[in-house]
This record gives structure tokens, C-alpha cells and sequence, in this order.
């Protein structure tokens, strides 16, 4: 995966969890980590809800998959080269 994809895929993510952010309030790092805690259980009997938190948890956990493969690639050239690159192609 090319960083053009991954950064591509990271936007469109991100556009998915603004959605879920606005609708309820909460950061999506924030709700990640309440999930993570155990602090949203009372929520678990209400079925609405429940749906839209899985897939909530869903995308952030394949958001922050997204971040880490784009710091790997970043360690792996550096980002002077990268930007070299896109302009040279320009």
C-alpha cells in the first residue's frame, strides 16, 4: 500500500468517524477509550445504540490499524524523500 492509499483510506475513515463524533459528542479516541474501559456497558441493552457502537469501534480500531502502518512507512523513508517524490511527479 502506497502512502497516497493509506492517507487516502485515513481521509475517508475519518470522514466515516466525524459522523459518529457529531451525532454523540465524543471524540472517537475518547469513546474508544470508554469502550475499551468498560464505562458504556449500561448501553449494551439498548439494540440502536449497540449497533452503532460496534461499528464506531469498528472503524477506530481499523483507523488506528491505518495509523501505525503510515508510521511504519514514514520510519521506513523519510518524509523530506516522500515529499520530493509527490513534487517530482507533479
Amino acid at each position: 500500500m502506497s502512502l497516497t492509499e493509506l492517507l487516502a483510506d485515513m481521509g475517508d475513515l475519518e470522514s466515516r468517524l466525524r459522523k459518529f463524533e457529531q451525532k454523540f459528542g465524543v471524540k472517537s479516541r475518547d469513546f474508544y477509550k470508554a469502550m475499551e474501559q468498560g464505562e458504556l456497558e449500561e448501553f449494551d441493552a439498548l439494540d440502536a445504540y449497540r449497533m452503532e457502537f460496534i461499528e464506531w469501534l469498528a472503524l477506530y480500531r481499523t483507523w488506528l490499524s491505518l495509523e501505525e502502518k503510515y508510521r511504519q512507512l514514514l520510519d521506513r523513508q523519510s518524509v523530506a524523500i516522500q515529499i520530493k517524490s509527490v513534487l517530482a511527479s507533479s
